[in-house]
């Protein structure tokens, strides 16, 4: 091995990535074809937010390392390229069909392109190899949430397990000690403090609950991203922000109660940079989820899930590991955008053709929505479909979903696919659909929110769990009954009958913004009433279960 090669091993094993890069990249200047200094310089680049550097270095020695193909691979997925960071995984699995990272990386690269089908069953065969991790478990519970065929039982098993894997390498602390009397000190801990709806949907909610007199402290599991206003935002409506990105959950425990938190709130659930392992260590008295995934998590050390009655019907409790606290209002807080442009009238108001939209990840598109929606289109054969999301910039998912609805006999002239675009054109894309249907089981939140906004009436199917019952949620509390349903011949109907309805529709999009406005989930101040008497409430009730059991 020569000298540098093993000086930046001696310093890798140290923790000195500075020595580690310095000393590759000397290697390198004198032997430009030294595939180990470039494969370990790839890596440190890619662990440290410099994954466009690492790219060369890696491609240099994926030809000649199996390693530095893997690794290519999450450089690749860090810079957006998911297909060839998938081709990466998939060929690591077939020289090592145990390895689990590499398994856990593809099934959550295929999801991220949209993939969800696939991606269930990449991880579902990680259940039965060595070395199973809990991330595992995570990103298989998040595939399975968009499949129909998937029964809410199968989906309660799995949290649970995943709990009891949690659980048994995460024993809870010792109880915290009785603090003195003062403001509720409410700790919130998110990957998603930033351009995305956790984080969208905090908003203007913060200084509210910090009016009724919490303390809030935000621990932060994601470094903000460059050109992202939102972080910057959150941090002036917070008492304390705390990056926890980088930082074991141990310790990160033992920050929470050295910042002598009361109740500490879970916003991410399943979801990606998720902090759950600081949850079973139960670090705060009161712990709850809320706001990020749409189900139980799994873990006992979380007091209970803050849900609604709609969300969350009598009769479900037992799917939840955790108790259910049901708001009196929906569970999510709604803050208007001030960036967001007028309502205008629909395009078929104007003999543009009838144009039927939705901007949801086209991981919830799964071959029923499909056959559904192609059902739809040949029931109204001027009608097109607006798909947007940023999986459409992937070769991939954009030939996916052509030849999905292709095998239906819908043509591809009949779909507009859009991928991502900056935020001011997105809610301008509103302006050029008619109607917003609403996929299943996996409705949509945000985007519901600002097709409604936008004056855009959003037809949806109830169904069971949660996050499949958002859609009834939302056009519930909005006297919007006429646009839910429960039946899939119903469904369909409603979008067809639409189509002729343009006096109709005009007159309901110009009041639909009004009508959000003024809903009790749309005005922070009644929201933060009620949510936090809701939880104070639960924190007294636990408190005092405490005190007798000691």
């Amino acid at each position: 091995m020569p000298p540098r090669l093993s000086q930046a091993m001696d310093a890798l094993r140290r923790g000195d990535l500075a020595t580690v890069e310095e000393q590759c990249r000397g290697l390198l200047a004198e032997s430009p074809g030294e595939f180990r200094a470039a494969s370990l310089l790839g890596a440190i680049l890619t662990d440290t937010g410099r994954a466009d550097q690492a790219l060369r270095f890696l491609e240099q020695a994926a030809t000649h390392e199996l390693m530095a193909r893997y690794n290519l691979g999450i450089a690749y997925h860090a810079v957006g390229r998911l297909e060839d960071a998938a081709a990466c995984f998939e060929d690591a699995l077939r020289a090592n069909p145990d390895w689990v990272d590499a398994r856990n990386n593809l099934g959550s690269t295929l999801l991220d392109l949209g993939f969800a089908r696939p991606a269930a069953e990449v991880l579902r065969e990680s259940l039965k190899r060595p070395g199973l991790t809990p991330v595992v478990f995570s990103n298989l519970l998040m595939a399975m949430q968009y499949l129909p065929e998937v029964a809410r039982d199968e989906v309660a098993a799995l949290h649970r397990s995943y709990g009891e894997a949690l659980a048994a390498a995460h024993p809870p602390m010792a109880p915290a000690p009785d603090r003195d009397a003062g403001p509720l000190r409410v700790g919130l801990v998110s990957g998603d403090f930033r351009h995305h709806p956790v984080g969208l949907l905090l908003e203007g909610l913060l200084p509210a609950l910090r009016a009724r007199g919490w303390w809030l402290c935000a621990y932060s599991n994601r470094p903000g991203l460059p050109g992202d206003p939102v972080p910057a935002r959150l941090q002036t409506q917070v008492d304390q922000w705390v990056d926890i990105s980088g930082t074991d959950d141990l310790s990160a425990a033992r920050q929470v109660r050295e910042d002598r938190i009361d109740v500490l709130i879970d916003l991410s659930g399943h979801t990606g940079h998720h902090r759950l392992g600081l949850f079973a260590l139960k670090p705060a008295p009161t712990q709850l989820s809320w706001l990020g995934y749409g189900d139980s998590t799994g873990l006992a050390t979380i007091d209970a899930v803050v849900s609604d009655a709609v969300s969350t019907p009598p009769g479900v409790d037992g799917e939840y590991v955790e108790s259910l606290l049901r708001l009196p209002l929906p569970r999510l807080p709604f803050t208007a955008p001030a960036d967001a442009p007028p309502v205008s009238d629909p395009p078929c108001a104007t003999d543009a053709p009838f144009t039927f939209g939705c901007f949801n990840t086209i991981a919830k598109l799964n071959p029923r929505v499909i056959a559904t929606w192609a059902r739809i289109l040949a029931a109204a054969p001027d009608s097109r479909l607006l798909l947007k999301g940023r999986q459409f910039d992937h070769a991939a998912a954009r030939t996916a979903i052509i030849e999905g609805f292709a095998s239906y006999g819908i043509p591809a002239e009949r779909l507009v696919l859009e991928g991502y675009t900056r935020r001011a054109d997105y809610y301008a894309a509103f302006h050029r659909v008619d109607v917003a249907l609403d996929p299943f089981p996996f409705n949509g939140g945000m985007s519901t929110l600002d097709a409604l906004w936008m004056g855009v009436p959003v037809l949806s199917l109830a169904g069971e769990g949660m996050w499949a019952r958002q859609g009834a949620m939302i056009l519930g509390a909005l006297g919007l009954d006429d646009w839910l349903t429960d039946d899939l011949e119903a469904y369909v109907e409603k979008a067809v009958e639409a189509t002729r309805s343009t006096a109709e529709l005009r007159k309901l999009r110009r009041g639909l913004r009004k009508r959000v406005a003024e809903a009790d989930f749309a005005k922070p101040e009644r929201f933060a009433e009620v949510f936090c008497r809701a939880i104070g409430e639960l924190h007294e009730r636990l408190g005092a279960k405490q005190r007798r059991g000691a």
